[in-house]
């Protein structure tokens, strides 16, 4: 679904942690921490808060069943902040870009004024995300991973988590279109540039050679582990408000002005034709409600749970035909300085897995012109960025934006 955004919400503050592996901080502590830099970035306090939204509520990604400890809901983080009074909350459904997406449309209907978006991730201390379970601790040594329900007709066959599902979707895009790990090679080289010009990634100051990619091991083929989102500890967090609020805020606003979700049934079909459909609708309904057009955009923050999501997004949005990202992400197009900068931070898999809010948080700071933390590091700021769209979310759901230096009428 989209809707005429028509400039009438903003982002005017962003706030985030420093991103580690295994750190040693309850993900209560970075939540708030996250928050209240970006509280403090807007130039507000607790009292013009009114409105809360996360994803998710209780266990999911990268949460865990302690409130403070390994989680930050809703409940838990009102009496961390402690904020008096919300008028209105939501835990975002299937994604963060839900949770900001319910934000937006509570501001534009009037149930609130300001809103607080977070998203705060941690990385078990033991064992891997995916990872199977046995059923108990006595059985360990006897008894493998018990498969129930759909999982039954996956995992004796391999595909038993995340990286062997999006690896036959690859795998199938590959086959399709001619594609080749060495194609894929210019987005992940151009991420981690990006991550070394980005003091708070995770793989800030490591650089990466064409032949350190190529020779990286497999996860699942051809899924190397460059091209997997980095499971990390850390935090960030935005500040929605209206327009007529944004104005008065300590930063310049970064104005919504498109918006569109969508995703599709994405159970028993092949993960190539979901992601596709996922990227595909959430562009209808963003290109209905604006008349600017993928020629018009400056940068784009797109969501990259593995590397090539890319593929999908680009061709789903429109900016090249089915089939063709793979060629159309070569010859420098997408890194900084180029027609189309991709996820200038690093995105997932340099700066590390916060589940999307990431690309949020780099899309403001670029319309801001804020995004050179460190300019001796190089600088990652897209000159002259009036328009930049982030989409995030894929495994069936998502939505986006473009956000603006200025508010823009919709069509």
């Amino acid at each position: 679904m989209g809707f005429n955004a028509g400039g009438k919400v903003a982002i005017v503050g962003v706030g985030r942690t420093k991103i580690t592996r295994k750190g040693d901080r309850a993900i209560g502590a970075l939540a708030v921490e996250a928050s209240l830099k970006a509280i403090e970035d807007a130039g507000l306090t607790l009292r013009d808060i009114d409105g809360l939204s996360t994803f998710p509520e209780s266990t999911g990604p990268g949460v865990g069943p302690t409130p403070g400890l390994s989680a930050a809901g809703l409940q838990w983080m009102v009496q961390g902040l402690g904020i008096e009074q919300v008028n209105w909350w939501s835990n975002g459904g299937g994604n963060i870009s839900t949770a900001i997406g319910t934000a937006i449309h509570a501001i534009n209907s009037g149930a609130c004024n300001t809103v607080l978006v977070w998203r705060a991730m941690y990385q078990p201390r033991s064992g891997a995300f995916g990872s199977g379970t046995r059923n108990s601790a006595a059985n360990a040594s006897t008894e493998a991973p018990r498969a129930t329900a759909g999982n039954a007709y996956q995992a004796p066959y391999g595909m038993g988590d995340a990286p062997t599902g999006f690896a036959s979707g690859y795998m199938r895009y590959m086959k399709m279109y001619g594609a080749r790990r060495e194609h894929m090679a210019e987005y992940a080289l151009s991420l981690r540039a990006n991550a070394n010009k980005n003091p708070v990634a995770a793989f800030y100051g490591q650089p990466m050679s064409f032949e350190d990619y190529m020779n990286c091991r497999m996860i699942a083929d051809p899924l190397c582990l460059y091209d997997c989102d980095m499971p990390v500890d850390g935090a960030a967090a935005i500040v929605l408000t209206r327009a007529d609020r944004a104005v008065h805020m300590k930063q310049k606003p970064a104005y919504i002005n498109a918006f569109g979700s969508g995703g599709w049934d994405w159970r028993h079909r092949p993960p190539e034709e979901w992601q596709n459909d996922t990227a595909t609708n959430l562009g209808r309904t963003l290109w209905a409600g604006t008349d600017l057009q993928p020629k018009d955009i400056d940068a784009c923050m797109l969501y990259d749970g593995f590397s090539p999501d890319v593929y999908w997004w680009l061709e789903g949005l429109g900016f090249c035909g089915r089939g063709e990202a793979y060629q159309w992400i070569q010859g420098g197009r997408i890194r900084l300085g180029g027609e189309m900068p991709i996820n200038t931070f690093g995105g997932q898999i340099s700066e590390g897995r916060l589940h999307g809010i990431g690309h949020w948080v780099e899309a403001t700071l670029q319309i801001q012109g804020r995004a050179d933390d460190k300019p001796g590091d190089g600088a990652r700021q897209v000159k002259g960025a009036e328009h930049v769209l982030v989409a995030t979310g894929m495994t069936g759901h998502g939505a986006g934006v473009i956000l603006g230096t200025e508010p823009r009428a919709s069509r």
